[in-house]
Formats: structure tokens, C-alpha cells, sequence
């Protein structure tokens, strides 16, 4: 029995809001339907919500039911932006919209709760509202005849098949029961909500702690932003997942677009669970680099390690005589350009990896140590208790090892004359491998000094032979290029040429000073 009638639908101009959402697609304005229905079931509690729609007698009909806690004065619903959901991030509705805007659209509206009912209904050309009273049912039922295509029941279709429903609902559309989707994953964290300061009369932002669900997505599923259930925005990650999140994220008014920045919330959430399942190529993404960037340092390393391994320095340009990358190269060291990552990796690079010069600094450091801890040969033989001795006679003696150490020195100060520029002269050390191992034949330090290595016999064996000649042009030509690369080997090719004009003119002096020095043990 109908009790009142009223002129228009909405407490402002009907046609005027209509013309506000006239964009709104069909299955966003459902969705509000289905939502408040979501709203109306208690935390917890086992509930039902029965969606349909379709095409019949040239009209399309919505009908949503649901066994919720029902609308206390369906008079509400004809005041836009009237809400009773603002003291709780946990509801999906907040701005007293969602219903109104599917409303302003429909041709015939019908609610009935409580035991009472609004009729939205048109007379003649006039928009009219009677309401009464009802059947009293558990919950809330709502109809709608709306001006939509026959073909809008598949977009609806798709839209719907997306829901993520809590447990302890059973949602059916048309008559079919939803699938419930498994949680792979659940991690709590702090995220930003959106709630309503009754004292500033404002909605707010606060963070507010919350649990995030990483639902499998299906394969022609577009990885989904769910608020509790209700598909948002793409979560903008190449994840195979869902991220569902159990309040309220912040949106926009149309509530089809998230806050600028909160998908890379949830990636910093995520990214430390995933990255055991992620392979290289995926882990080098930009989005990975830019959540990286903000989680502590273990997961950095782990980021840094998956994506470029484990023995890399980073690329610095050529510095005068020095290319640091071929160096670093030549130490077995990976190098990584920096200038050709994104900003969150050239962060996390920077922070995380050493540059190539301060490997190769370090092992130069390091072999000078155990260069120093081995020893030089001094210019008196050592005493015979010292185990270098037997280095020094195996080798021909203290006076044989310093020949051959003047005439190494001699032949290196040779090529580095053919430089048009002065250089600083050069020097000869001795050394030996620590405990034997063989790690180095010679060495030419920044300072011109040459080290040879009194282990490795064919240089005090056969000092003026091609294998020693070509070990002191190898080492002369780092006097300018203190790397391997291309201009090093440049430069071994031109050394190679002065090496044969100076063994070529200088034959007899070398004969005469150290012909003492072509015998062969």
C-alpha cells in the first residue's frame, strides 16, 4: 500500500546529475549496486548477494538482492552525497554517489528493505517517487530498467566474472555461484585510506594498517588493483597477480583511478616475497627498480645480484692512461653501464656497487701487499736461512738475478724513449709469488717500476729470448695505458716495432754488456 508521492527522483536536479555521469560506463554503475550490497554484510558474517540482468521486452533490467542489514530510511536515497559510511575505512562506499548516479541513468528504480519501499517512476514526462511499504524480507532488493544495448549484458559479464568475493559470501550472477579465488599470498602493511573528519567536515588520507591478498590472475586477466573485492585500477606490475586490498584505497571521484603512487606501495610491499620467483630478465624491469630503490638493504643486494649478478662494478670513463673497465674485465669482473638503467637501478647501483676503478685500485693495492710481504731481492744475497735464498740460486745467483734485472730495466727504458714526451724513468724490483703460487710474471706499477717474478724461470733463464722480450714490451706499454683494451694492444703492436729497431741497432752493446747473459741453463 503506497503512502506518499512526491515530484522528481533526486533532492537536486535529476537531469543535471544524469548529464554528470553520462560517461560512466554500464558495469561502473552496477558495481555501486554490488558494493552497497557488499556494505550492508557485517565483517565476518556469512551472507548472500544475487545478482541479474539482461535484455527483455526491448528493455535491460537490473535486479540486486542481498540478505544485509538493510537501509534504515529509504528517503536517503534520493539526497546525493548523504552517506552513513564515513566512520569506517572498512566500507567500500563513502561518498553517498554510487546508487544516485546509477539512479539519475535508469528509466524505472525500485527499492525495497525493512519492510518498506521507494518507487522512482515516471508520469507521463514527469519523474516521480511514491513511497510505502513492503513485504518484510532480511536485506535490501533493488530493480532498475535501464536504456542500455542488448550487448551491454557481456560487458557486464566480463566485468562481474572478475570479483573477488570474500569467503563467507556467495555471490550468484544470473543464477550462477562465483568461483571463490585462492590467496597465494598475504602480507601486512601500512597503507593509505581514505576516511571522514566529522570535526574539519573533510575526508582525509591517513595511513592505516591493513592486509594485502595476491590472488593468481587468470590469463586474459590484466593484473588488478581490488578494493576488498572490487576491481580498481591495473596494479602496474608483470606479475601474474592480484593485489586485494582490505580497505578503502584512495581514488578518484569516479573511483576508477588510484592515488598517484600507490601501486609502487604495494610493489615495495610485494617486492621482497616475489623476488624468489622472479627470474632475471623480469627483476630488471623498471618497476622493480623503482620499488628497489625503497627497501632496505638486503633486498637491494638480492635485487642487484638477480639482476646483474654477483661479480660486477660499475662503468667509469677512460681517465688519461687508464681504462678501468678493461682492467676490471681482465679481473674476471662484469661491468654494468649505469647511464643505461633506469633511475631506481642507477640508485640502488650507485649505493650498492663498487666503479671498476676502485676494483682495480684494490687488487693493485692488494698484490702491492703481497709483493711488500714477499720481499725484494737486496742488493747483498740473503742470508741462507731465509727460503728466498733458494729463489735467488735456482734463478743463477744474486749477481746473475741483477743482471737480468738491469737489462730488463735498461730495455724497458729503451721503448719508453721512443715516447716524444719525457716520462719518469724506470726502476726493477723483484718479488715471489706468496707460498709458490704463481700469480703474477712481472708488474708495472703507476710509478714506472717494474716487478719481476724470481718464480717463473724463463725470465732469469733466457732473459734476451722472445717469451722474456715479449713479457717487458707487455709491461712497457702500460707506462701509458694501464688497462688491456684497444689502445693498450695499440700500443704493444708500436712498442713491438721500437722493440726490433732497438735490438737491431744496439746488438753489439747488447752483446758486449750482457753477453753474459745468453747462455741457456
Amino acid at each position: 500500500m503506497l503512502t506518499q508521492s512526491s515530484k522528481g527522483w533526486l533532492a537536486i536536479s535529476t537531469e543535471g546529475f544524469a548529464a554528470m555521469n553520462a560517461a560512466r560506463p554500464p558495469e561502473h554503475l552496477v558495481k555501486e549496486l554490488v558494493q552497497n550490497a557488499l556494505d550492508s554484510i557485517a565483517e565476518g558474517e556469512p551472507g548472500q548477494i544475487i545478482l541479474n540482468y539482461g535484455y527483455v521486452q526491448n528493455k535491460f533490467f537490473v535486479e540486486c538482492r542481498d540478505n544485509g542489514s538493510g537501509i534504515e530510511s529509504l528517503s536517503d536515497l534520493r539526497v546525493v552525497y548523504l552517506t552513513h559510511k564515513t566512520d569506517s575505512h572498512l566500507k567500500r562506499g563513502r561518498f553517498g554517489r554510487g546508487f544516485k548516479e546509477a539512479l539519475c541513468v535508469a528509466d524505472y528504480a525500485l527499492v525495497q528493505s525493512q519492510g518498506q519501499q521507494i518507487e522512482f517512476l515516471y508520469d507521463g514526462q514527469e519523474r516521480i517517487t511514491r513511497e510505502g511499504i513492503s513485504p518484510l524480507q532480511p536485506g535490501t532488493l533493488v530493480k532498475m530498467q535501464m536504456a542500455w544495448p542488448p550487448e551491454t549484458k557481456l560487458k557486464l559479464d566480463g566485468y562481474f566474472q572478475q570479483f573477488i568475493i570474500p569467503e563467507q559470501i556467495q555471490f550468484r550472477l544470473n543464477g550462477v555461484a562465483l568461483t571463490q579465488r585462492p590467496v597465494q599470498h598475504s602480507v601486512g602493511t601500512s597503507l593509505t585510506t581514505e576516511v571522514y573528519d566529522h570535526q574539519a567536515q573533510s575526508w582525509k588520507k591517513p595511513s592505516r594498517k591493513t592486509a594485502i591478498h595476491l590472488i593468481p590472475a587468470q590469463a586474459n586477466e590484466t593484473p588488478t588493483i581490488y578494493e576488498m573485492g572490487i576491481p580498481v585500477a591495473p596494479v602496474e606490475w608483470t606479475m601474474p597477480f592480484h593485489c586485494n586490498i582490505q580497505q578503502r584505497v584512495p581514488m578518484n571521484p569516479n573511483r576508477d583511478a588510484v592515488a598517484t603512487g600507490y601501486p609502487l606501495k604495494l610493489h615495495v610491499a610485494y617486492l621482497p616475497i616475489l623476488l624468489e620467483s622472479m627470474d632475471s630478465e623480469t627483476v630488471r624491469q623498471d618497476w622493480v627498480g623503482n620499488a628497489g630503490k625503497k627497501c632496505d638493504q638486503t633486498v637491494k643486494q638480492q635485487i642487484i645480484t638477480k639482476a646483474f649478478g654477483e661479480n660486477i662494478a660499475r662503468s667509469v670513463p677512460k681517465m688519461g692512461a687508464r681504462q678501468f673497465d678493461e682492467d676490471a674485465r681482465e679481473l674476471g669482473v662484469e661491468i654494468v653501464k649505469t647511464s643505461q638503467t633506469s633511475g631506481g637501478f642507477r640508485e640502488m647501483l650507485k649505493e650498492l656497487v663498487p666503479t671498476a676503478r676502485e676494483i682495480v685500485q684494490k687488487d693493485e693495492v692488494q698484490k702491492a701487499a703481497e709483493a711488500t710481504a714477499s720481499g725484494f731481492v737486496p742488493a747483498q744475497p740473503l742470508p741462507e736461512r731465509d727460503p728466498r735464498q733458494m729463489w735467488i740460486e735456482r734463478q743463477g745467483g744474486i749477481d746473475h738475478v741483477n743482471r737480468c734485472l738491469d737489462f730488463a730495466v735498461w730495455f724497458c727504458q729503451q721503448l719508453l724513449d721512443s715516447y716524444p714526451f719525457p716520462l719518469q724513468r724506470v726502476t726493477g724490483k723483484v718479488a715471489v709469488n706468496p707460498e709458490g703460487r704463481q700469480r703474477f710474471v712481472a708488474h708495472w706499477s703507476s710509478e714506472n717500476v717494474l716487478t719481476l717474478a724470481l718464480d717463473y724461470d724463463e725470465l732469469w733463464r733466457n732473459p734476451l729470448g722472445p717469451e722474456s722480450l715479449e713479457v717487458f714490451i707487455h709491461e712497457a706499454a702500460h707506462a701509458l695505458n694501464m688497462h688491456h683494451g684497444e689502445d693498450f694492444r695499440r700500443e704493444v703492436e708500436r712498442l713491438a716495432g721500437v722493440a726490433a729497431h732497438v735490438m737491431l741497432i744496439q746488438n753489439q752493446f747488447i752483446h758486449g754488456q750482457y753477453h753474459q747473459l745468453l747462455r741457456v741453463y
